[in-house]
């Protein structure tokens, strides 16, 4: 074999390399099993904004210090959680876009805290009122 031959040859396999380097950098990964813990102290979420990609599947864990309904808008996920309890809301990640989390007192604990506040309830909700906590964001794999 040549020095030409030779230097070809290198050339060759090192321009090889870079593209597949490349092409996998730029292609998609694979979908993920992604487990996140949330915690709710009143109307305020933690963290406030879950960020996931297209295709994982997703487990929250949701620790809510107050009672009440727990909705998952685009996804249509609701569900009534006890005080302190931990519930998990378990989904596929398939539309992208930015998806709101909500709260509704549910109706015995909101009754306790108009008791409590003179009339109004948390923070001066309103019974049955959807409060923004936090939000879902899923991104393009």
């Amino acid at each position: 074999m040549t020095i030409k031959h030779f230097r070809m040859r290198r050339l060759i396999t090192t321009m090889a390399v870079v593209v597949t380097t490349l092409a996998a950098a730029c292609g998609g990964s694979t979908p993920q099993a992604v487990e996140i813990s949330v915690n709710v102290a009143g109307e305020t979420m933690n963290p406030e904004t879950i960020r996931v990609k297209q295709g994982d599947r997703v487990t929250l864990k949701i620790q809510a210090e107050e009672a009440g309904e727990y909705h998952l808008h685009g996804y249509d996920i609701e569900q009534d959680i006890e005080e302190d309890e931990v519930a998990n809301f378990y989904f596929v990640a398939d539309a992208t876009g930015r998806f709101r989390i909500t709260f509704h007192h549910s109706e015995e604990n909101h009754g306790e805290k108009e008791e409590k506040e003179g009339g109004q309830g948390h923070d001066g909700a309103e019974e049955g009122e959807e409060i923004d906590i936090g939000f879902l964001e899923v991104g393009p794999r």
